[in-house]
């Protein structure tokens, strides 16, 4: 079970925005959620919750990213950002690089993520950002700036038809 979530999470976050710098600083990091004890849950590939959470513990605010004692926290070293009320991009460390996704925030201690596809973006749309897609299909991201706006393009582009990917609810 251990070698299932730990290739779950590293398929979740892979994500297809990713740059070589942190485009999330310090001085600009946001820490909207609230210390706790929370369940992540991830969603499957038909947008199906999991049947009971493959994480809990407890997350915190330790410096300028996010962390966990418990092992396997999914967004280990992450910084969040907010671009528009309640939506914010999401930075996670990942093998020398930085991948980026987007989290939706409600009351009650409810937090969903997406990881985000480049392909789903035209290259007029991208280029206009100098952001470049690579062999692979991924993106390259130059500046916040940019992160900010091709994000806020792609949520656009997918409206209704994004999947969440999962989900951590308050579990204290």
């Amino acid at each position: 079970m251990r070698a299932l979530l730990i290739l779950c999470s590293t398929l979740i976050l892979s994500g297809c925005f990713y740059s070589d710098n942190a485009l999330i600083g310090r001085r600009l990091a946001q820490f909207p959620l609230d210390d706790g004890v929370y369940a992540h849950t991830p969603y499957d590939e038909n947008g199906q919750p999991w049947v009971r959470p493959a994480w809990t513990g407890e997350i915190r605010r330790r410096g300028w990213i996010y962390s966990s004692d418990v092992a396997d926290f999914p967004h280990e070293g992450a910084r969040m950002r907010e671009m528009t009320p309640g939506i914010y991009a999401v930075m996670k460390p990942s093998d020398g690089y930085y991948v980026y996704g987007v989290m939706f925030l409600y009351p009650d201690g409810i937090a969903t993520y997406h990881m985000p596809s480049c392909a789903d973006l035209e290259d007029s749309a991208i280029a206009v950002y100098d952001v470049e897609r690579d062999e692979d299909g991924y993106c390259e991201i130059p500046s916040w700036t940019a992160l900010s706006s091709v994000l806020q393009l792609y949520l656009g582009a997918i409206g209704d038809e994004m999947r969440i990917d999962g989900i951590y609810r308050r579990a204290d």
